[in-house]
């Protein structure tokens, strides 16, 4: 529960450094948004609880840059965000409805006058109404908590019509929830749906496309960082939870404006292995639950303080294993950097392609021109 508080915490001060400045000259977006689709089972014995068409209310609150910011016009003056959604799950008496509040990020792609192709991604916090319960509700395995990750990925289509603010909206989101193996059982719950949403944008002055040249990146910055992660899982339904801490030291170059790309380095102490290597007959003591790992990432930067990290790495060290995925792991996140180097993250670990954790924690980083 601490863990769940501490995350809540995270994206409402993340909301808050998005949407606590000043933005009188920007553009202010309002939206509502409804949603036809379905589930994508990601293992056959979830299809029998599948039985409903998918359907989503949701309303968002944007900002659209207007370009005086050099990450504005490296990203083609992008739109932050949060949004409230509404969303059925495919079975109402099984698997319930999903109540999620989200932050996201859209970047336009083609942007003309009367049209806009953008993509968005977006993250935040779901409540899911019916989980597993032994008694009376045993029929669902996918979600054991009623707090839960939620990550959102959209592709939009921005038509104005007519001479006036207001544009439709048709385009494809997908959606994906999950506890991040914090409870069980955590197969997680995969959405693709059509969606139709009209979009009414208010400034004091009318929206104008960018004008003006993007800035050359002339110097290379190298950048060293330290950072701890820690998580909370679980093995199964019935073991205990585990918590897991993560050292991690880390190298990039980076390369422009918007982009860095690094190696690193992580020792990782995981309780939770002692269980699974007594089930091989493996266990031999305290220093076959560490692993060593080894990784490459690529980090990019939205804004001049926040980032999100795509990591691939694997083992050098590790003694519990069943296939050859099991040595290898994928890590997306988020890092909002303060004053003086200091930082705050958010990591979705996955193993064995499966949700293995989620990890939370901070560092220092140190720029070197």
């Amino acid at each position: 529960m601490k863990i769940r508080f501490i995350l809540i915490l995270f994206f409402l001060f993340l909301s808050s450094k998005i949407f606590g400045q000043s933005y009188n000259s920007y553009f202010h977006q309002f939206e509502f948004k409804y949603h036809w689709g379905v589930s994508l089972p990601h293992h056959t014995y979830l299809n029998y609880i599948i039985k409903d068409r998918i359907m989503i209310g949701e309303i968002n609150y944007s900002i659209k840059t207007d370009g005086s910011k050099v990450w504005h016009q490296e990203w083609r003056c992008p739109e932050l965000g949060g949004g409230f959604q509404f969303a059925q799950l495919g079975n109402r008496k099984i698997l319930g409805f999903a109540n999620s509040v989200f932050v996201f990020y859209g970047v336009p792609i083609v942007e003309t006058e009367h049209f806009i192709l953008k993509y968005r991604i977006g993250a935040g916090l779901a409540y899911i109404t019916k989980t597993f319960n032994n008694d009376y509700n045993n029929l669902n395995i996918a979600i054991g908590s009623h707090l839960n990750a939620h990550i959102q990925i959209s592709v939009i289509t921005d038509i104005k019509p007519f001479n006036i603010p207001l544009y439709f909206s048709p385009g494809f989101t997908f959606n994906h929830y999950s506890a991040g193996a914090m409870a069980f059982p955590n197969l997680g719950i995969n959405q693709l749906t059509l969606n139709m949403g009209v979009k009414y944008l208010y400034c004091q002055y009318p929206y104008s496309l960018l004008k003006g040249r993007r800035r050359n990146y002339n110097n290379l910055n190298w950048e060293f960082s330290f950072s701890y992660l820690a998580a909370v899982k679980k093995n199964d339904i019935f073991s205990p939870r585990y918590f897991i801490n993560n050292l991690s030291a880390d190298f990039a170059l980076r390369v422009s404006f918007k982009r860095a790309f690094g190696l690193g380095t992580s020792v990782i102490f995981d309780p939770s292995l002692k269980e699974m290597l007594e089930g091989q007959n493996k266990y031999s003591g305290t220093g076959d639950l560490f692993r060593l790992g080894f990784h490459g990432f690529q980090e990019l930067y939205w804004t001049d303080n926040l980032s999100c990290i795509i990591q691939f790495g694997g083992y050098a060290y590790n003694k519990y294993y069943t296939n050859l995925f099991t040595w290898f792991y994928l890590k997306i996140g988020v890092k909002y950097t303060f004053k003086h180097g200091v930082f705050a993250n958010i990591f979705l670990k996955t193993r064995n392609l499966a949700a293995d954790c989620i990890e939370f924690g901070g560092g220092y980083k140190y720029v070197r021109d």
